[in-house]
Protein backbone atom coordinates (compact mmCIF):
# COMPACT_ATOMS: atom_id res chain seq x y z
CA UNK A 1 0.00 0.00 0.00
CA UNK A 2 1.08 3.10 -0.77
CA UNK A 3 1.67 5.91 1.37
CA UNK A 4 -1.06 8.13 0.09
CA UNK A 5 -3.05 5.12 0.18
CA UNK A 6 -2.44 4.61 3.80
CA UNK A 7 -2.61 8.17 4.76
CA UNK A 8 -6.75 8.24 3.36
CA UNK A 9 -7.53 5.48 5.18
CA UNK A 10 -6.36 6.46 8.40
CA UNK A 11 -8.25 10.01 7.44
CA UNK A 12 -11.64 8.24 6.79
CA UNK A 13 -11.43 6.48 9.85
CA UNK A 14 -10.49 9.14 12.31
CA UNK A 15 -13.44 11.19 11.05
CA UNK A 16 -16.24 10.76 13.99
CA UNK A 17 -19.02 9.72 11.11
CA UNK A 18 -20.04 6.06 11.55
CA UNK A 19 -22.94 4.51 9.22
CA UNK A 20 -25.75 3.06 10.65
CA UNK A 21 -27.59 -0.09 10.36
CA UNK A 22 -31.78 0.80 9.51
CA UNK A 23 -31.56 -0.93 13.12
CA UNK A 24 -29.49 2.20 14.33
CA UNK A 25 -26.75 0.06 15.17
CA UNK A 26 -23.13 1.29 14.07
CA UNK A 27 -21.15 -0.03 11.09
CA UNK A 28 -17.27 -0.60 11.67
CA UNK A 29 -15.46 1.33 8.87
CA UNK A 30 -14.44 -0.76 6.12
CA UNK A 31 -11.52 1.34 6.27
CA UNK A 32 -10.68 0.12 9.67
CA UNK A 33 -10.34 -3.22 8.59
CA UNK A 34 -7.92 -1.99 5.98
CA UNK A 35 -5.04 -1.03 7.52
CA UNK A 36 -2.48 -2.74 9.39
CA UNK A 37 -1.83 -2.97 13.37
CA UNK A 38 0.84 -0.64 13.18
CA UNK A 39 -1.79 1.94 11.17
CA UNK A 40 -4.39 1.08 13.46
CA UNK A 41 -1.58 2.72 16.12
CA UNK A 42 -2.18 5.90 14.20
CA UNK A 43 -5.20 5.87 13.82
CA UNK A 44 -5.27 6.18 17.96
CA UNK A 45 -2.56 8.65 18.09
CA UNK A 46 -4.78 10.65 15.22
CA UNK A 47 -8.16 10.50 16.83
CA UNK A 48 -7.03 11.48 20.37
CA UNK A 49 -5.30 14.28 18.66
CA UNK A 50 -8.42 15.33 17.00
CA UNK A 51 -10.45 14.64 19.95
CA UNK A 52 -8.46 17.04 22.18
CA UNK A 53 -8.51 19.94 19.33
CA UNK A 54 -11.93 19.08 19.52
CA UNK A 55 -12.74 19.66 22.80
CA UNK A 56 -10.59 22.53 23.20
CA UNK A 57 -12.70 24.71 20.23
CA UNK A 58 -16.22 23.74 21.98
CA UNK A 59 -17.72 25.90 25.02
CA UNK A 60 -17.97 23.03 27.22
CA UNK A 61 -15.58 21.15 26.33
CA UNK A 62 -17.06 18.52 24.18
CA UNK A 63 -15.47 16.49 21.78
CA UNK A 64 -17.53 15.96 18.62
CA UNK A 65 -18.44 12.18 20.09
CA UNK A 66 -19.56 13.62 23.37
CA UNK A 67 -22.05 15.87 21.61
CA UNK A 68 -23.55 12.60 19.10
CA UNK A 69 -24.18 10.70 22.41
CA UNK A 70 -25.65 13.30 23.94
CA UNK A 71 -27.60 13.79 21.28
CA UNK A 72 -28.90 10.53 20.82
CA UNK A 73 -29.72 10.83 24.31
CA UNK A 74 -32.01 13.59 23.85
CA UNK A 75 -34.08 12.69 20.76
CA UNK A 76 -33.86 8.63 22.28
CA UNK A 77 -36.17 10.50 25.40
CA UNK A 78 -38.68 12.54 23.26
Amino acid sequence: MTDDARDLLIEKAASAFRERHASGRILPLPSWFDLAPADRESLFDLQLESRLIERALDANGRSTTVQAVLSRLRNSNK
